[in-house]
């Protein structure tokens, strides 16, 4: 099976991004190793991965994030998830203030960004959930 998977990979190659069919020069297009559709359970798991991946980034980022409330972890992995952690790590004001518990400023430092402009419905359920976030120091 180890030579089997090895051949598909090498054969089909890898792209990141969605590509046209060489032939149609649109439809299907295929993304990773020759994929032209995923499940919704595959798509499931590469989220769970990606989480993970975060989770293991901001512990190593934010010295402080293990010691957070569960709901303000989840917001700020969520966030990371969206933008990227590189991206999520500009909020500097944000984390400023959740670093030293003050969820009710996080959340309106969130409220009051660009995010927060771009997907408001997003940005206004997230930062609704950290102003609510318990202190627990």
């Amino acid at each position: 099976m180890n030579n089997l998977l090895k051949s598909i990979v090498e054969h089909e190659g890898f792209s990141s991004t969605a590509y046209p069919d060489p032939i149609s020069k649109g439809a299907p297009y295929t993304f990773g190793h020759g994929l032209t559709s995923i499940t919704e359970s595959e798509s499931l798991e590469i989220v769970k991965n990606r989480v993970v991946s975060i989770v293991s980034a901001l512990s190593i980022k934010l010295p402080y994030f293990t010691k957070l409330p569960e709901d303000a972890k989840e917001v700020l992995i969520e966030m990371a998830y969206q933008m990227g952690v590189s991206g999520f790590l500009a909020f500097k004001k944000t984390l400023s203030l959740v670093k030293v518990g003050d969820y009710v400023g996080a959340s309106k430092e969130m409220h009051n960004s660009q995010w927060a402009y771009q997907t408001p419905k997003r940005a206004a359920q997230l930062s609704r959930k950290m102003a609510f976030c318990l202190h627990t120091k």
